[in-house]
């Protein structure tokens, strides 16, 4: 098996990458530092080493301080107030589960926003104490934070930079490692209670241990649980149709209130002339007016149960093991109106008497070209009278669940062994309610003279037959995975020598991870029936080596580090596509005791996730009576045309493979104040993606559309389809099959629209942080700020698709948090303002009349109080959060996009307060 890639680095761009990084230790948000820095046996995120942070490297670490700070109910949450997690800062996460639940099943974080909340895979990966664990989703295979309970939770460290050659796949925007409580002595119980306008949520957490000489056993369990908020709940959620005239206010022209009469050759099925009518009670050409995002929910209901315990015990002064079992669940549900079209004819008794005068609809008494012509109609109705406004729903089920060990002996002074394994499994589930289009149809437009017990009438719900209601409804589409990963580490590391500057430090390892994913779908089954539908297993192992030295060149003539240099390296072999080798090297210089400048240059990678890989074993071949892209140039297609569309995953798929390097400083110029910056610059190649879905293929994806204007033959199109990738038995069949069906008609476009690597992501941009504190006779006083601004963004499709130049338009360029905070005795106060700089976006012919989305900015307001008692009131804790304290509202995305429900730049769920008491015991 090749290896797909090799050290991209010779000599002379390992010295320009010396040069020019030279990085360092991490900035923090919380005060964490000790605990990192302190304890030799605290494994710091992006390194092996133990006792050292990752050399040129700029991360983040916030705390349990942050949960209490922003009354997080989750771990997404938390996460959402850091600006470098573009996708979430500014937003609730959870309300990306309101979208398309067929679509997006997880809520992710996103760094920089490296890749798309609907791309299986992610660019960011996500560890639990430094392991991995299963992937979640049905279309997505991503860890879920959100299944993390927040009550075991320590401290949250973010690797802003490509770490693959430490951790392997995923790690291109960075890591996120969540860190849970290594020793927990006593009882913590924490609840809130949230409200705003047709709106609560709540939680609670308990966490319980006991600390003895030799150890610590612990227990957290934690719980959430959020109402439902609709569109019709804040007026900033719209889908309107800003076109209209005049334009009133929410409304916007619902599906087509009149009657399409479509007269058909009832040999072909194709349409000859359509004809519009006005609908019983409804005026021609006049509109039908509603607000579609009314009654459809922008966050859903949520529930959520999480459930950690952890064992540290130390057998002797060199042995000790760390242990933690996890389990946890999300559910939520969202509801909307079911709303659907239906086709009657004739042979349908129900409808006759409510059809426009002059329709009449059933076989015309004359043919054309020998064939009888049908007259029928497209009806679009809601079941909203008869089923309610939440008549269709869309749910989520999502389970995470295992174990995992850590360890360590020391062998002898200078060296150790940590031997680290991990199970983890998921279960990912989604049901979309809808109407089964086959039977509604075969009830609004019988093959023969019907019963009106057998019928459908769409313009008088009341009067159908419940069993035949009860039938139509029965539908959904559902989807479910299952994943298990097996991961098993060993780790050695150590002192190689010293130098007068410190210590030479090593550390190198093996991997072997084993992921099983099995996969099964169902389109317009039978409620509940899943569970009958086979499953699609995928199975991959990969075998892992890795290695890191630490070398401090320079001493500060104070015992310390001035300069110290590493080089980290790492090659994965994967048994379903191959080899690949990762290196990374670092710098950092202490140039003075308040400057630091670091900086560093690596190279990562995304592999293709199992359900990427499904895709080439499940692919599939359609027919379309049309041509949906015309070749530039061609202005006719005469007569009767197809197209073929060949989609799924194409087989041999690669990893995405990134370039990153970054370069920065620290300064603490005077106590009490630190100030860092950072610059970053990605380049992502080879990213998994589906052919330009517009005539823009043909300059895009040349090579996934074959066109022909006078027709294909069978033998162009089989040989086309084999050349492209391998055109398996299963697939030739259903060739096969299609060109049957087409009945001779010709073909003139076969369209690969199958999943592969084609992308080339582009990204610069700075982070910036700064921090300062200052003690007083009456406690203290401090602010702090961190922004992110992307610098550049650009984006091709494929290799010789136009470059798109996204950060000039369509994107935000600064994400911005500032705080300020003041201590007077027990009590404090702390105001935080989130700002999401708004952007220019691209007119349409649709919508001209917009240019650019506006700002995002929200002020969080926390107050905390520690009653300063013994006793019984020891350790109490009561705290207000009162977000989004202005009320502001996000800006409005005129465009309809469905994916931000009528609002753009950021999402609220408006001024709410969240009361809050924590005791320990």
């Amino acid at each position: 098996m090749k290896a797909i890639t090799t050290f991209r680095a010779g000599i002379a761009r390992t010295s320009l990458a010396l040069a020019l990084a030279l990085p360092v230790a991490a900035q923090a948000q919380d005060a964490n530092e000790d605990e990192k820095s302190g304890d030799p046996e605290i494994v710091v995120t992006g390194t092996f080493i133990r006792g050292s942070a990752p050399v040129g490297s700029n991360s983040i670490s916030i705390g349990e301080q942050k949960l209490e700070e922003t009354a997080a109910q989750s771990s997404n949450e938390l996460l959402a107030s850091i600006p470098q997690v573009t996708n979430y800062f500014n937003r609730v996460p959870v309300s990306d589960l309101s979208i398309a639940v067929n679509q997006i099943q997880i809520s992710r974080p996103n760094l920089r926003n490296i890749s798309g909340n609907n791309a299986a895979s992610s660019a960011t990966l996500i560890l639990v104490d430094g392991h991995r664990i299963a992937t979640a989703g049905v279309n997505q295979a991503s860890v879920d934070p959100d299944l993390i309970p927040t009550g075991a939770i320590s401290r949250v460290e973010v690797m802003t930079e490509g770490g693959s050659a430490t951790y392997g796949a995923d790690a291109v925007a960075g890591v996120i490692n969540f860190i849970t409580h290594k020793r927990f002595d006593g009882v913590k119980v924490d609840a809130h209670y949230g409200f705003a306008d047709d709106y609560w949520q709540w939680d609670a957490s308990v966490t319980a241990g006991k600390t003895w000489e030799n150890g610590s056993a612990w227990v957290s369990y934690s719980y959430t649980k959020n109402d439902a908020l609709y569109g019709r709940d804040r007026d900033f959620v719209r889908n309107v149709d800003y076109t209209s005239s005049p334009y009133r206010g929410r409304d916007v022209n619902c599906a087509s209130p009149n009657l399409a009469v479509n007269r058909i050759l009832t040999a072909f099925g194709a349409t000859i002339s359509s004809t519009t009518y006005a609908a019983p009670g409804l005026v021609a050409g006049t509109t039908n007016r509603c607000d579609l995002s009314e009654d459809a929910t922008i966050v859903p209901r949520a529930e959520r149960h999480g459930a950690m315990a952890g064992l540290n015990y130390e057998f002797s002064d060199a042995t000790s093991i760390d242990v933690r079992g996890y389990w946890g669940q999300r559910k939520t549900r969202s509801s909307s109106v079911l709303n659907a079209s239906v086709t009657i004819n004739g042979n349908n008794p129900t409808v006759a008497s409510s059809l426009p005068a002059g329709v009449v609809l059933g076989i015309q008494p004359f043919t054309i070209f020998g064939s009888p012509v049908l007259d029928q109609a497209a009806v679009n109705f809601s079941f909203e009278p008869l089923l309610g406004k939440d008549s269709q729903t869309s749910d989520t089920l999502i389970r995470e669940w295992g174990a995992n060990a850590e360890l360590r002996h020391e062998l002898g002074e200078n060296w150790g062994v940590r031997l680290l394994g991990n199970w983890s499994e998921s279960d990912s589930r989604f049901n979309l309610s809808g109407v089964a289009l086959g039977r509604l149809n075969s009830a609004g437009a019988p093959s023969a003279p019907a019963t009106a017990a057998a019928s459908f009438n769409p313009f008088n719900l009341a009067s159908n037959s419940p069993a035949l209601i009860a039938d139509i409804i029965d539908s959904e589409l559902a989807g479910q995975v299952r994943d298990t990963l097996l991961n098993a580490r060993l780790i050695v590391d150590g002192t190689l020598f010293e130098l007068p500057a410190g210590n030479v430090g090593v550390a190198v390892g093996y991997e072997f991870m084993n992921d099983k994913l099995k996969k099964r779908t169902g389109n317009d089954i039978r409620r509940g029936t899943l569970g009958s539908v086979a499953y699609i297993p995928y199975s991959r192992d990969v075998h892992s080596l890795f290695g890191e030295l630490k070398l401090p060149l320079l001493s500060d003539g104070e015992g310390g580090e001035m300069l110290t240099l590493s080089a980290q390296g790492r090659y994965d072999h994967y048994s379903d596509f191959g080899s690949t080798f990762n290196p990374k090297i670092g710098a950092t210089l202490k140039a003075a005791s308040w400057l630091t400048i670091r900086g560093n240059w690596g190279t990562s990678f995304t592999a293709p996730t199992p359900l990427d890989q499904l895709g080439s074993l499940s692919g599939s071949i359609s027919s379309f009576p049309f041509v949906p892209f015309v070749k530039p140039g061609t202005t006719t297609l005469p007569g009767a045309n197809n197209a073929i569309a060949f989609q799924g995953s194409r087989p041999g798929l690669q990893p995405q493979e990134a370039d990153t390097w970054s370069f920065g400083v620290d300064l603490a110029p005077m106590d009490g104040l630190r100030i860092s910056a950072n610059y970053y610059n990605v380049s992502f190649n080879n990213i998994l993606g589906t052919p330009t879905p517009n005539a823009g293929i043909f300059t895009d994806f040349p090579n996934n559309v074959l066109y022909d204007v006078n027709g294909l033959t069978s033998a162009q199109i089989t040989s086309y389809l084999t050349s492209a990738g391998s055109l398996t038995p299963a697939l030739q069949t259903q060739l096969t099959n299609t060109l049957a069906s087409l009945g001779g008609g010709r073909v003139v476009e076969v369209v690969d629209f199958r999943v592969g690597n084609f992308g080339i992501l582009k990204v610069k941009g700075v982070d910036f942080s700064l921090n300062y504190r200052h003690k007083t006779d009456f406690g203290g006083f401090d602010m702090a700020m961190n922004f992110n601004a992307p610098l550049s963004r650009t984006r091709q499709s494929s290799p010789t698709a136009a470059l798109v130049n996204e950060l000039q338009r369509e994107t935000s360029k600064l994400q911005l948090q500032g705080i300020v905070g003041l201590d007077i005795g027990a009590f404090r106060a702390q105001a935080t303002m989130n700002h999401s700089a708004g952007y220019p976006i691209t007119p349409t012919a649709s919508v001209p009349i917009q240019s650019e989305v506006g700002s995002f900015t929200t002020l969080d307001l926390f107050f905390k109080y520690d009653v300063p008692a013994d006793g019984m009131f020891k350790d109490l804790s009561f705290t207000l959060n009162v977000k989004n304290a202005t009320d502001a509202t996000p800006p409005v995305l005129y465009r309809n996009n469905p994916n931000e429900s009528g609002f753009a730049n950021g999402f609220t769920i408006g001024r709410m307060f969240v009361l809050g008491v924590s005791k320990k015991f």
